[in-house]
């Protein structure tokens, strides 16, 4: 019976061969992942805050007319592009809610707002791009709407145009019918009555 040879077993060769492996996907891959050579794909409606939009510019808060009119600079990037846009919050001084009152799309930067009477408010700017948002700006200087310019506004906007004044238009005065005299015919005259004498 012939005899079998018993071949013996390295047990250091597999976990060689593993991190030969590992070694070269490793170093293939890192020259993609350098040069960019990957995709992102996002699906549905989000809104995402980048730290790579630039940040909002604060607003110049004036009242005007009974309304706080607002002005701010634009906010670009790095190449000197400015945004595509951005939104106005109005935030009572103290408290923490903000509420929007404007979203406009660049290159239109100005904004109006009626904010509550006899209390200070304050605007912040939030740049945008598409669905981006970036650091809201600093915020404005505290405005206060007076009661008086709101109620005159109230007020005016309330009251009913004027109704032109009525004309009045010459209506001809009908003048007196003349029945005219059948002509050709001559008419008869009375005889003359005696006037009876005293004798």
């Amino acid at each position: 019976m012939p005899r079998r040879r018993r071949y013996r077993q390295v047990p250091w060769a597999l976990p060689i061969v593993a991190a030969a492996v590992l070694a070269a996907t490793y170093l293939s891959a890192r020259p993609a992942l350098a040069a960019g050579s990957f995709t992102t794909t996002v699906v549905g409606s989000a809104v995402a805050e980048s730290a790579v939009m630039p940040m909002g510019k604060p607003a110049t808060a004036t009242i005007v007319q009974g309304s706080v009119g607002l002005e701010w600079a634009p906010a670009t990037y790095g190449s000197g592009r400015e945004v595509g846009g951005y939104i106005v919050k109005r935030q009572v001084l103290g408290s923490a809610d903000a509420v929007q009152v404007c979203a406009v799309a660049s290159p239109l930067r100005t904004c109006q707002d009626s904010p509550p009477s006899g209390q200070q408010v304050i605007y912040t700017v939030i740049s945008t791009e598409q669905l981006w948002r970036g650091p809201a700006s600093p915020p404005s200087a505290p405005v206060t709407m007076p009661a008086a310019a709101l109620a005159a506004t109230t007020v005016a906007s309330a009251l009913p145009a004027p109704s032109p004044s009525p004309t009045l238009s010459a209506t001809p005065t009908p003048s007196p019918a003349v029945t005219p005299s059948p002509t050709g015919t001559a008419s008869p005259s009375p005889d003359p009555t005696p006037v009876p004498t005293p004798s």
